[in-house]
């Protein structure tokens, strides 16, 4: 480990964080947190040493690593950030357990429910907390959406939920290991869309039936599928549908959510500053907070939990209910059949 921090130095009311799989996303995330060196040490870990060298000098890190386990196994790291091929996940959080790390892993948890089982019993038996880094559940449209659907009699301009619609079309074909059926547990949806399946799961409740279909595919080197349309019914009677592909020759990504109720329809784009409530008596606009995609929120609640000695809002069981619903929609796709859903075991 090259530390480039002196240990006298440091602020005991910090926590160090190693960032683990210098790639192309976890750069994207980084250029949101980064600054935030008021609750964080940050420390880097690939096996190409070189690479977390530049990470570390690019983000003004505290040190780096050439091998997950030496970071592991390193006093001065309290947590562990992995941004790794969704295959290594129940080996990233054996590896960190052993070590007494905590865990903030990329979603989806896991390829398979079993693998997330196991990863939340890894983390259990190891005594760490274990967070999914699902930044769509600390989104401010999200909460604001909630915040009116859930108000009092004429606060809530919205009603009673009846449908939830998610329209998410862009045109990027997976790359690399995402492009692998294997190392990826499916296509796009169980990478991109798990996050409107946690808006779904957070909003509407966990879906009792679903059915998927899948268009015809675009990419011929994409293992998985390219795009995918998924109908649900929820508890209470509503009714979900997500249309999310990466295969639509569009020039720019498109985001869309619309919650409709007995009263109204609110709609939005999760990653904007503004939400449009449309009634029968005319169109309303709520301006929110930016929140550079909820990246920032997500790694506070995930150092709070630590603090706190509690489950982290986006725990380990919360991930495995997402991904529960992804592979049911596989199940559906491959089928042809609607598949009836239970929630996981705790």
């Amino acid at each position: 480990m090259r530390d480039t921090q002196p240990i006298g130095k440091r602020d005991e009311m910090k926590q160090s964080m190693c960032i683990v799989g210098c790639g192309g996303y976890a750069r994207i995330v980084l250029d949101d947190i980064y600054d935030m060196t008021d609750e964080f040490d940050f420390y880097f870990a690939s096996r190409d040493i070189d690479k977390a060298r530049q990470y570390s000098e690019d983000y003004g890190g505290a040190g780096y690593f050439g091998d997950y386990e030496e970071a592991a196994a390193d006093p001065r790291v309290q947590s562990m950030y992995f941004f790794t091929p969704h295959d290594m996940h129940l080996d990233n959080v054996n590896l960190a357990a052993r070590h007494g790390k905590h865990v903030l892993m990329e979603k989806p948890i896991a390829r398979t429910v079993a693998e997330a089982s196991a990863m939340v019993e890894s983390a259990r038996d190891g005594g760490i907390k274990l967070m999914i880094a699902e930044n769509y559940r600390f989104l401010n449209t999200v909460d604001r959406a909630m915040e009116i659907m859930n108000a009092e009699g004429a606060e809530n301009p919205i009603g009673d939920l009846r449908l939830i619609e998610m329209v998410v079309e862009g045109f990027s074909s997976p790359g690399e290991w995402r492009a692998n059926l294997d190392r990826n547990g499916g296509g796009v949806f169980i990478d991109g869309g798990i996050h409107f399946v946690d808006i779904v799961v957070n909003v509407g409740g966990f879906p009792e039936l679903v059915h998927a279909i899948q268009p015809p595919q675009l990419y011929p080197n994409v293992e998985g599928e390219d795009g995918i349309l998924v109908t649900a019914a929820l508890p209470g009677g509503a009714a979900c549908v997500i249309n999310f592909s990466r295969a639509i020759p569009v020039q720019s990504l498109r985001q869309v959510v619309k919650f409709t109720g007995s009263k109204g329809r609110i709609s939005f784009d999760p990653r904007a500053s503004e939400l449009t409530i449309d009634t029968p008596d005319g169109q309303s606009t709520v301006e929110v907070q930016a929140v550079r995609r909820g990246v920032r929120g997500m790694v506070s609640e995930f150092r709070r939990s630590i603090e706190e000695n509690r489950e982290p809002v986006m725990s380990g069981y919360e991930g495995t209910k997402d991904l529960a619903v992804v592979l049911a929609a596989y199940e559906s796709m491959r089928t042809g059949e609607s598949v009836r859903l239970s929630l996981p075991e705790r």
